[in-house]
């Protein structure tokens, strides 16, 4: 029997932006009773060295090689077909797609069976229902090696901690639950209401979920309230969402954690190191060689449906590991490789979240090595082109690495305030938000005594954190202090303005955006505020291609704006401002319901005052 075939939407709008006449492989995850979720595929043709099964290891476990695609009447696709089809060994009928160039209409898919392609219907999956049916596991794990400074030898001790680490000597704990999974089998308690369930290899990941949600609603508890309030409160654990637990900002994903745990059962010795603080890496010499210890550090991942039995997941896990362990090999290997000085380095694992995935992609990197080096360009512009992304965004670089809820420190700024707000009521409108994430900069902040005058300084500093969150710099955000000393250094300010409490305006953002980003700006103007409904369609454009936040300043006062709801037949518009000039604690319900983030009509603007509008664009970089 044919496995039931699904196709992820943001996978079709992916496959739709190829323009050239090529073929690639296929990445999917088998389910189920057997249905096969197409999620992600490459460009073989652009790809040079690399190949499919080390692209592979970029992905989540479980997402695996199913099939390929051709894109037009690329005559490569067929030399490709037996080649690939061979090692798909998720499912016995690898599949075939066809697609026109640039288009999703005439869109063919595939399975293989008896030898034979069978062309069969497929249904897509869009973005809520994948989020709503999958969820990933998110291990950190630290190891030790002791290698000689050669590929070989990094190879041969690569394999050997492979074969160490499938062989049962590892245990999971599913944070913060006592649910403990090891090679032997899984065991633990959930609950539902004030009633709790074993929690066993028949079990499904729908069920750790819940064990997850009661700990973290018993630890959200005051003590005070323990006892008879306990079990009406754990009947509200099921209402917590994961994704804003423990899931990546940026990413509606419900994410579990998982904690690496040695086993009682066996005996370790001294490189056998699981520890969350790597060393250094050092030397070790011992009669006849001369071998160094290089720290590992991993952060594996693996996507699954929520439907999953239990029993399946110790090997899961433990492949997650084992991708993680081969994309750090190849990172050592390639650098002894490519370079004339054998110099070993320590590999680190980062992970990234591209919206237009809808999965995670694991990177391999070497400490030491600057992201702006060019062997680092290089092997960023080699991945964009071979998973077929745009060269002008930053998607691979450390500072766009995934922020998760559970670990952003205290004392941060809010992060994408406008998640969660009501409809703006615009009839038939259509939004156009700003892309990516943010940090929301208002009065009072950093102990800055700013209220009154700092509002343009706090707008910049939340575009500033735009650019520094989407990985285009590594530049902390400026504080007033050094805006106010670049603009004097560069001639637009006064000595005096130095440590004083001026006003700055859209000009000023512009100018300090340059020279602490390199970012170019275009400033629009109107006379009045009544007239910034006929930038409706600049501003449309704007957050379509550039999706940055939008400084305006008009009279005294500076917004934010993030977003409109725009309804070109009708005229009618709303903004999305984000208002610097609010002064209390930062509760995300406080700033929604009272509107200082939120949706503004024409109202809002002042007619009698002339605005101009600082529009941030995007630099060219990847």
């Amino acid at each position: 029997m044919l496995p039931k075939l699904k196709i992820s939407s943001l996978l079709l709008k992916r496959l739709e932006q190829v323009k050239q006449q090529c073929s690639g492989c296929l990445f999917g995850v088998f389910y189920g009773e057997g249905t096969l979720l197409l999620l992600g595929f490459n460009v073989e043709s652009t790809i040079g060295q690399l190949n499919y099964e080390q692209i592979q290891h970029k992905f989540p476990a479980e997402v695996d090689l199913c099939g390929l695609v051709k894109f037009g009447d690329c005559s490569d696709a067929e030399a490709h077909l037996s080649e690939i089809f061979k090692d798909v060994d998720i499912t016995d009928n690898p599949i075939l797609l066809h697609c026109e160039l640039g288009t999703l209409v005439g869109l063919r898919a595939s399975f293989l069976m008896h030898g034979k392609l069978e062309e069969v219907p497929y249904e897509v999956m869009d973005e809520e229902q994948l989020y709503g049916d999958f969820c990933f596991t998110r291990l950190k794990f630290s190891w030790t090696i002791y290698t000689e400074d050669n590929a070989l030898a990094v190879r041969k001790e690569m394999h050997a901690l492979r074969k160490t680490i499938s062989g049962g000597s590892l245990a999971f704990n599913v944070e913060p639950t006592k649910v403990f999974i090891t090679s032997g089998g899984v065991q633990g308690v959930a609950y539902s209401g004030h009633k709790s369930k074993a929690i066993n290899n028949d079990s499904m990941i729908t069920d750790v979920m819940a064990a997850v949600q009661a700990a973290v609603h018993f630890n959200q508890e005051d003590k005070e309230n323990a006892g008879e309030n306990r079990k009406s409160k754990k009947s509200m654990a099921t209402d917590i969402k994961l994704s804003n637990v423990y899931g990546a900002v940026g990413c509606d994903f419900d994410v579990l954690g998982i904690e690496v745990l040695r086993s009682k059962t066996r005996e370790f010795n001294d490189t056998d190191n699981i520890t969350n603080t790597l060393p250094a890496m050092s030397m070790c010499l011992k009669p006849g060689e001369k071998k160094y210890a290089i720290p590992v550090e991993l952060e594996p991942m693996a996507i699954l449906n929520k439907s999953t039995k239990l029993s399946r997941l110790y090997d899961i896990l433990i492949e997650s590991i084992c991708r993680a362990l081969r994309l750090c090999e190849q990172s050592i290997t390639e650098n002894l490789e490519e370079n004339e000085r054998k110099i070993l380095k320590v590999p680190k694992t980062y992970n990234f979240f591209p919206r237009e995935f809808g999965h995670f992609i694991s990177c391999c990197y070497l400490e030491g090595v600057s992201d702006d080096e060019a062997s680092m360009q290089n092997k960023r512009k080699r991945l964009h082109r071979h998973f077929g992304l745009s060269v002008m965004r930053p998607y691979f670089r450390r500072s766009n690495v995934c922020m998760f809820r559970n670990e952003i420190g205290a004392g941060e700024p809010l992060l994408n305030t406008h998640l969660g707000l009501k409809a703006s009521g615009v009839s038939e409108g259509k939004l156009y938000l700003v892309q990516g994430n943010y940090h929301y900069y208002h009065y009072l902040q950093q102990q800055m005594q700013d209220k009154g005058w700092g509002c343009a300084y706090r707008s910049l500093q939340s575009i500033c954190s735009w650019f520094l969150l989407q990985g285009y710099t590594e530049r902390p955000v400026p504080t007033h202090l050094e805006i106010q000393q670049y603009l004097v250094k560069i001639g637009d300010k006064p000595q005096n303005f130095k440590g004083s409490s001026q006003w700055i305006g859209s000009t000023e953002v512009s100018m300090c955006l340059q020279g602490f980003l390199n970012v170019d700006s275009k400033i629009l103007h109107v006379s009045s505020g009544a007239e910034l409904s006929t930038l409706a369609s600049d501003l449309a454009m704007h957050f379509q291609t550039q999706g940055t936040p939008i400084m305006i300043g008009g009279g005294v006062l500076a917004h934010t704006i993030i977003g409109i709801d725009y309804n070109v037949q009708t005229g009618q518009i709303k903004f999305l401002i984000l208002d610097p000039h609010y002064t209390g604690d930062d509760d995300l319900q406080t700033i929604q319901s009272k509107g200082w983030c939120g949706w503004k009509g024409m109202d809002f603007w002042d007619k009698k005052s002339y605005y101009n509008l600082c529009l941030p664009q995007r630099p060219i970089m990847y």
